[in-house]
């Protein structure tokens, strides 16, 4: 019994669709605005480490000696780090938040971000 992920093409929105079996599979429609038009994606895969295993992964503040915590270039830099190495995805709005750091913007709270 599979599930597939897909984004919209319209929305962008990520969603999931279970199939009975695999014999059902089809082209399904955006549960979030009805479009007939996503893209199947790789679904995410989780491995499950020990947290010792998690936190050896992250940079130590002895390696992070160009962060700047008041400068939001370096903290948007640290950000996409620890996003790549946790291999999260953080979303159009959290790409758009790091966009917004890129530029010299610092933000200081959620409000501004619109979520």
């Amino acid at each position: 019994m599979p599930i597939y992920e897909y984004r919209c093409q319209s929305c962008s929105r990520k969603f999931s669709v279970f199939f009975r079996s695999f014999s059902e599979t089809g082209d399904p429609s955006c549960s979030h605005c009805g479009s007939e038009n996503p893209t199947r994606i790789i679904s995410q895969v989780a491995v499950i480490t020990s947290w010792n295993d998690f936190m050896g992964n992250l940079p130590s503040w002895e390696t992070m000696t160009d962060f700047d915590e008041d400068d939001p270039r370096s903290v948007a830099d640290a950000l996409r780090t620890m996003k790549d190495r946790t291999g999260q995805d953080i979303g159009p709005e959290g790409e758009e938040f790091l966009a917004r750091m890129d530029t010299g913007e610092m933000l200081n709270d959620t409000d501004s971000l619109g979520f």
